[in-house]
């Protein structure tokens, strides 16, 4: 089995370090690239065969961290991105995910919560830390309007089961299809709901009154 490849920008030296570390150390990552901002990420993308996942601080000197994920959604929308900050306002997170982050995890969290997390955004999953899965609940609930997007039956059945946390495999498994007929849903439902990210689309189905 080939191991995820994973690259990080973090400008906290130290925290940077530590995290290539903590990655390295999993038998199922290689974490061969760090970056101090991300210009010098898109320089070595440009150069370089794309990683699976980028995890992304937020508060980074020049582009900031969500300016980068809007251009990676643009530029390289295979790439996974999961969030990896102190920042926890709903402002941020919501930011985030609209620009297409795939996660929203915070510094807080346990190296083994990281690490599961990963694992879990390249397998389709959304990894939120639990302050920053309330932030979104109660964003998700706040506003319904009565907007349909013109989902169809199966749209809204793979839409409700990634909001009930399972995995594009597990989706798959559940309707009876193939991952990339799950896939096909997803590129539809982006088109349809004008998103770029899983956590974005299930945001603006709960908010305009699509799911239970």
């Amino acid at each position: 089995m080939t191991a995820m490849n994973i690259w990080v920008v973090e400008d906290d030296s130290g925290y940077r370090r530590t995290l290539q570390r903590l990655l390295n150390r999993d038998q199922d990552i290689s974490c061969p690239r760090v970056f101090a901002s991300c210009q010098p990420l898109f320089d070595t993308l440009s150069a370089e065969s794309h990683p699976d996942l980028i995890l992304m601080d937020l508060g980074l000197p020049g582009m900031s961290g969500v300016e980068a994920i809007q251009k990676l959604a643009e530029l390289a929308p295979n790439i996974v991105v999961v969030v990896l900050t102190v920042f926890s306002a709903k402002e941020k997170v919501m930011d985030a995910l609209d620009a297409g982050a795939a996660g929203y995890l915070l510094k807080s969290a346990t190296p083994r919560e990281i690490i599961r997390g990963l694992k879990g955004a390249s397998e389709g999953g959304v990894p939120l830390s639990p302050a920053i899965a309330k932030t979104v609940l109660e964003e998700m609930n706040s506003s319904p309007s009565p907007e349909d997007f013109d989902l169809s039956e199966r749209e809204l059945e793979v839409l409700q089961l990634l909001a009930e946390g399972l995995a594009n495999k597990q989706i798959a498994e559940r309707l009876n299809i193939s991952p990339f007929t799950v896939n096909f849903h997803f590129r539809n439902l982006y088109k349809k709901l004008q998103v770029q990210s899983q956590p974005a689309a299930v945001a603006k189905a709960f908010r305009a009154g699509l799911l239970s």
